[in-house]
């Protein structure tokens, strides 16, 4: 069944590592170190076994690029989840087994079959623990015990006084060390509340506040009533000139922001929607939530002047969260990777 897809995924699994399901999961190869049983008695060496994440689910097109076919790819992903949303386990051959647990997850169990290029083919090796035989040592002879006797006063203040100094001394030096400790606690505790306002603007996307000019300094002696209008003459003209005094022309608007979406990942479980926003609001980011189909899709909202913050904000989040974040949408106008 699907003979070229399940051999187009064990080829991309022992050449890239990884392979993507779309809508179901994403198949990965992780390295085991060698194994020593001594109960079974087998040594294998280091070997590369295949695991799944269900949260993986938009397409890295490897599947499409390695099968010449797309009808037939498009084929076995819709029988794999028709399968799998009928409660039957679909057999990957050669490399494992998907099927859906009652809570509703894809889970996966993987094959014998080892994925590394180093250690492929290497046999597993018949091993024995060496038994030492040890003499039994002799049993040493029995000593009578000393009678006991009662201390004098005298000699017990010898031979347990100092013994109770130390144990005094000990116990300051440990008050000590747990008084300095709670201090050192409390003055983090006071330095560790960070002042929003230290917050670089860059990162909470707020506009920087516009500087009002400063009003000049009026002295009350030189202000002077204005002259009473004449005999025909409206408020607002000149004597001089029979002109209108036209209003000063209104200010000039601030020039817009823009508005930018940058996607971080997709996620199928509501739980992990939650988990991604709230780190993104912990780091000082403006989360961004969309549906799309049965997931979710989980951004960052920023708000910039120049290209530069955008891609400066586009690095930031790709070293911090995933590699594959990339630009959503600028202004409200999509701009997906074709």
């Amino acid at each position: 069944m699907h003979a070229p897809v399940t051999t187009a995924l064990r080829s991309i699994l022992m050449e890239e590592g990884r392979v993507c399901l779309p809508g179901i999961g994403t198949l990965l190869v992780v390295q085991q170190p060698a194994l020593v049983s001594l109960i079974e008695g087998r040594a294998s060496a280091p070997a590369a076994r295949v695991s799944f994440n269900a949260n993986l689910v938009v397409d890295d097109g490897r599947l499409a690029r390695q099968v010449s076919n797309p009808d037939e790819v498009e084929q076995f992903l819709r029988q794999t989840r028709q399968s799998l949303d009928a409660g039957r386990t679909v057999l990957l051959e050669g490399v494992g087994k998907l099927f859906r647990h009652p809570d509703g997850e894809i889970r996966f169990t993987p094959g014998g079959d080892n994925f590394s290029k180093e250690s492929f083919g290497l046999p597993t090796l018949e091993v024995r623990p060496i038994v030492r035989k040890e003499k039994t040592p002799e049993e040493p002879p029995r000593r009578r015990p000393k009678p006991v006797r009662q201390l004098q006063g005298s000699e017990f203040g010898r031979r347990y006084g100092s013994a109770a100094w130390y144990a005094a001394v000990l116990v300051g030096i440990l008050t000590v060390i747990f008084l300095l400790f709670r201090l050192a606690g409390t003055i983090s505790e006071e330095f560790g509340k960070q002042d929003p306002a230290s917050v670089p603007r860059e990162r909470l996307n707020v506009a920087p506040p516009t500087p009002r000019p400063a009003a000049p300094t009026i002295d009350a002696n030189e202000v002077q009533p204005a002259p009473p209008p004449r005999i025909n003459e409206s408020p607002g003209t000149d004597p001089e000139m029979d002109e209108v005094t036209a209003p000063a022309p209104p200010a000039a608007a601030a020039p817009t922001q823009n508005v930018a979406i940058i996607a971080i990942g997709l996620f199928g479980r509501q739980r992990n929607v939650d988990k991604q926003t709230r780190r993104l609001s912990e780091a000082g980011y403006t989360p961004y939530t969309d549906q799309e189909g049965r997931n979710t899709r989980v951004g960052v909202r920023v708000t910039y002047d120049e290209v530069e913050e955008l891609n400066r904000v586009l690095r930031e989040i790709r070293a911090r969260y995933t590699e594959d974040a990339f630009v959503m949408r600028v202004n409200g106008e999509d701009r997906r990777p074709r």
